[in-house]
């Protein structure tokens, strides 16, 4: 029987994964030590400290200009709201005057029409309603 020494599967993996971390740590333990322990470390972490600063405060006027245009697109809002309630209280107004104006025709038409109904039946009762030659009275 032979045997292999060879490792694959998931030992070899982490294996791998091992000595990759190993070398990560050791590059940022050898910039942790440049940053802190020499001149140039120390002028870089300066500057990048003044970037971050800088950074910082452009963020902060970022934020405060999308603040106020939130804020001002928050008014527009109100004031399309405002406009759009007046536009719909001066149509219902509208409406209700149109509708009252033609509810007054159609009671006046049903009171033209009760008048020739009353003519009608006065009419009728003239001349079918009669007694020896007498209309006869209501």
């Amino acid at each position: 029987m032979e045997n292999n020494n060879k490792q694959s599967g998931p030992d070899r993996v982490g294996a791998g994964n091992f000595w990759f971390g190993f070398f990560l740590g050791g590059l940022i333990g050898a910039f942790i030590i440049f940053i802190l322990g020499t001149k140039e470390g120390k002028k870089l972490a300066e500057k990048l400290q003044e970037k971050g600063e800088l950074f910082e405060e452009d963020i902060e006027e970022k934020v405060a200009i999308l603040q106020k245009k939130g804020e001002d697109l928050v008014e527009e809002a109100n004031q399309v709201k405002k406009k759009m309630i007046k536009q719909v209280e001066e149509k219902k107004e509208e409406a209700s005057e149109s509708l009252i104006s033609r509810m007054d025709e159609a009671f006046s038409k049903i009171e033209d029409l009760q008048k020739k109904g009353v003519e009608i039946t006065e009419e009728v009762h003239q001349k079918f309603f009669k007694k020896n030659g007498k209309t006869l009275s209501s």
